[in-house]
């Protein structure tokens, strides 16, 4: 048993206590009676977002503002924000709207904002046989086949070889440029890494190139040797 002042220390406290409890619940009721019925999500800058940087998760915040301080095109869900491309500044704080993320629309307006990460983007003429009679479209995917003289010894020496260089490449673009020297020049501007950008610009100098337009379906990958006349004498 307590005695004395210990006592009524432990009644203080546990009063105390109670009290503030019951201050918690009533401020809780207070904030739900006047918290506005047409509160919504907005995502947020939490710091400074550079444009052409990808946005990444720790750079959003979300708040609930009522509505009638919400930007009609802000973004809702930070789902819909991370890893997209900024096409201007964002300051901290700020509401991160729609049109300030990389669409579709942009993609097509400025080439860079479509090429894929890790990636760069080059062109190569090309003719009505070598582009498949021109049915390349942007967006489909493509084999790089290459025809060119290697220099061999031996007496049976054949120096053509056709190989099959790349594989799977995505077109970015497909142009029509006006030369002086001619009334065209068609080009294919395709996504590739810089090691396989060395092998398409050497081909390209060095030998004659054939594109292979691959189904929208077919994942397929081949390794095959290259190939030679003699090869038809097999």
């Amino acid at each position: 048993m307590l005695k004395g002042s210990k006592k009524y220390w432990f009644i203080s406290i546990i009063c105390g206590l109670f009290a503030a409890g019951l201050f918690y619940v009533y401020l809780g009721q207070v904030e739900e009676k006047y918290r506005p019925d047409d509160l919504v999500t907005v995502v947020r800058a939490a710091q400074p977002i550079h444009k052409d940087e990808i946005i990444k998760s720790d750079q959003l915040m979300t708040e609930e503002v009522p509505a009638r301080y919400v930007h009609p095109n802000g973004v809702r869900d930070v789902s819909e924000a991370v890893g997209k491309i900024v096409s201007s500044d964002i300051a901290a704080g700020e509401e991160v709207l729609k049109e300030k993320l990389v669409g579709e629309k942009d993609k097509i307006g400025r080439l860079a904002y479509g090429i894929p990460l890790n990636k760069r983007a080059v062109s190569i003429p090309v003719n009505e046989v070598s582009a498949v009679a021109f049915n390349i479209q942007t967006g489909d995917h493509v084999d790089v086949m290459l025809t060119i003289d290697i220099e061999s010894t031996g007496s049976d020496a054949d120096p053509a070889n056709t190989i099959l260089i790349l594989q799977d490449l995505e077109v970015l673009a497909v142009g029509t440029k006006s030369s002086k020297e001619s009334s065209e020049v068609k080009t294919l501007t395709l996504a590739v890494t810089p090691e396989q950008a060395q092998s398409l610009v050497m081909g390209n100098e060095r030998g004659n190139i054939r594109l292979l337009l691959r189904s929208p379906v077919d994942d397929s990958k081949f390794n095959l040797a290259p190939f030679k006349l003699n090869n038809f004498l097999q």
